[in-house]
């Protein structure tokens, strides 16, 4: 398997589209300044991450193993985020909001579902 340079993903398309995921995952949580209100801004890392892993995963089909490699994360997080179920996500959010720590198949499901909106409102 042949490892994944940097350079090989056209960096302005890639980071346009995850902060586009990123900014409509913000819209779903009720916006930025509720997760001010929540204390909960340790959760940006983790939906950014997120956001970058569902847009090489689908506008890529990058695999999980060049997921990881290209952001230098495990390959478990790459695959929680992508096996992240969209339809638990919104029942389980409001009890997440009020913790302080966000599970990654939160972050993960939550980048879904806001990937999801994006294409299909395009």
């Amino acid at each position: 398997m042949a490892i994944l340079k940097p350079d090989e993903i056209q960096r302005p398309d890639v980071d346009s589209t995850a902060i586009q995921v990123f900014l409509k995952t913000l819209e779903i949580l009720g916006g930025p300044k509720k997760l001010i209100t929540y204390r909960n801004l340790t959760w940006l890392p983790s939906l950014f991450e997120a956001a970058y892993v569902v847009v090489l995963a689908n506008d890529y089909q990058k695999t999980e193993a060049e997921i990881a490699e290209y952001l230098g994360i495990t390959r478990q997080t790459v695959r929680n985020i992508l096996r992240a179920d969209t339809e638990t996500v919104m029942k389980r959010l409001e009890g997440e909001l009020q913790e302080k720590t966000l599970k990654a198949h939160i972050a993960g499901g939550l980048a879904k579902l806001a990937y999801e909106k994006l294409k299909s409102s395009s």
